[in-house]
């Protein structure tokens, strides 16, 4: 028995760390899908986790959304091939060259085509996102570069000061998601500690089968709690205790 791999090689990339996830990201997803339909490429969503800034800033940003919800996130908008770049702070230090090359050793993927944002740099280099255009003129990578994605920051800020604040129906109300982790055995969430009003779901974005709860989270760790097997997400809803 022999099995001859033919896979798609035409690959398209799109990077980020896509938290909170905003109305662009969600729009942006569906229209990187969309083209890699019509162009018969293979879209991947690269998904840099933890947060690389929160090396320098003493995990200074918080999950809203945990990896495994922003993976089921992109899922639902129809991208299923998803790369995560787990980035030390050692790492911090290297190119856009350093990039490319070691996500073909690691992966084998060689891209044909990388979206990113006017002020977005993949790695350090002394001309910044330049320095990414030049990596991807060098390698034939066509690089398509995303018209006001300055946005995103704008609106981050603002999610954010309502996020640490606990304003939570605030921030959903942009996001259309409320905070959202996978619970896991170690019961590790990076989430600032307090009470919290919440709810466990069979599945992350539906409501349809949730249940009501109070949870405690202590250093970036979930305590002990009751809950039915089939019920693996949380949902947070509300702060009333720092």
């Amino acid at each position: 028995m022999q099995f001859h791999l033919n896979a798609n090689p035409f690959v398209i990339a799109i990077a980020g760390t896509w938290d909170p996830p905003l109305p662009r990201h969600l729009a942006l997803f569906k229209e990187f899908a969309r083209y890699g339909k019509k162009k018969a490429f293979n879209p991947y969503v690269f998904i840099f986790y933890p947060n690389p800034l929160n090396h320098r800033h003493e995990n200074k940003y918080k999950d809203y959304f945990d990896l495994d919800a922003r993976i089921e996130l992109c899922r639902r908008s129809g991208l299923n091939n998803v790369v995560v770049v787990d980035l030390r702070l050692e790492d911090l230090g290297l190119a856009a060259g350093d990039f490319f090359d070691l996500l073909a050793q690691n992966t084998g993927i060689q891209l044909t085509e990388l979206w990113m944002g006017e002020n977005q740099s993949l790695g350090g280099g002394p001309q910044g996102f330049q320095t990414s255009r030049n990596e991807c003129l060098a390698r034939n990578i066509k690089l398509r570069i995303l018209k006001n994605s300055f946005l995103v920051n704008l609106d981050k800020d603002s999610i954010y000061r309502d996020f640490n604040a606990g304003k939570f129906e605030t921030v959903a109300a942009i996001t259309g998601y409320y905070p959202t982790y996978k619970l896991k055995n170690d019961m590790l969430i990076n989430m600032h500690d307090g009470v919290y009003e919440a709810k466990l779901r069979a599945e992350p974005f539906n409501s349809t089968n949730e249940l009501p709860v109070t949870i405690k989270i202590m250093e970036g760790r979930l305590k002990e709690m009751q809950r039915p097997a089939e019920y693996h997400w949380l949902t947070l809803l509300e702060r009333f205790e720092a």
